[in-house]
């Protein structure tokens, strides 16, 4: 891959890392859409990226915030969404170029109505008892993770409506997105293979995950959570915004 393509890709990984370390989502959303929008490779290719590189974002700072994962909601989203995950990749293996770009709208839409509803105020919200909700966003996401590798937008309506301290949100959506990377993964070779071009260039982005994770373990106890809050909707916002944008011919 020339240098010309790997330095805009390691660039828009890393702002990725940092948003996701931050707010405990975003990784997915934003390398979908950019990569997308600047013609970085195959939306295949890209899925793989998001799925093998978001391991290495969130692994390990779940594996040391574990107390703080909320296991039941943890469990439900697992539970209703991995079976859907199945279906959304077999779609993006089978469906046509054109249908793909219809797919790609309608993710974009789902992510900006997401956005207008986590201003709903928190008091508002279904009590976190609740498992209804959290077996819908499952379903959802898991749709989402099969076909584009972004598993959050469900999901992040779901934790962010509840009241929950904002660390037991973003671990417990580390954690999710962590197990979904995984099966994900794992399905690949059922489907298309990424290059070996693809895989090289990959591994070479391992050590930008590990430094923007560092950095935004360095700087997130420092951050509010009403700010924290605000990168979620902006950055949901504008990943939803660039699918849209991208794929309507006017």
């Amino acid at each position: 891959m020339l240098l010309e393509t790997l330095l805009p890709m390691f660039a828009l990984l890393g702002l990725a890392t940092l948003l996701q370390t931050l707010s405990g989502f975003g990784f997915g959303l934003m390398v979908v859409s950019s990569f997308t929008l600047f013609n970085i490779m195959p939306l295949t290719a890209t899925t793989f990226v998001v799925s093998f590189l978001s391991l290495f974002n969130s692994v390990s700072l779940v594996l040391k915030n574990t107390e703080q994962v909320n296991r039941r909601a943890f469990s439900l989203l697992l539970v209703s969404g991995i079976p859907l995950m199945g279906v959304g990749y077999a779609l993006l293996e089978y469906l046509s170029a054109g249908m793909a770009t219809w797919l790609n709208i309608i993710l974009g839409v789902a992510i900006l109505s997401c956005c207008g509803l986590l201003l709903a105020k928190r008091k508002h919200s279904v009590p976190s008892g609740s498992a209804t909700g959290f077996t819908i966003a499952g379903a959802l996401g898991g749709l989402l993770g099969g076909l584009f590798s972004t598993f959050g937008p469900p999901v992040v309506f779901q934790c962010y409506r509840q009241h929950w301290p904002i660390h037991e949100i973003r671990f417990t959506l580390l954690a999710v997105f962590s197990v979904t990377s995984l099966l994900r993964l794992a399905i690949v070779p059922f489907g298309t293979l990424p290059s070996e071009e693809i895989f090289v260039s990959t591994l070479c982005a391992v050590p930008v995950i590990l430094i923007f994770t560092r950095i935004g373990r360095l700087i997130a106890a420092r951050i509010p959570a009403s700010f924290v809050r605000l990168l979620a909707l902006s950055m949901l916002s504008l990943s939803g915004f660039t699918l849209i944008v991208r794929n309507v011919s006017f």
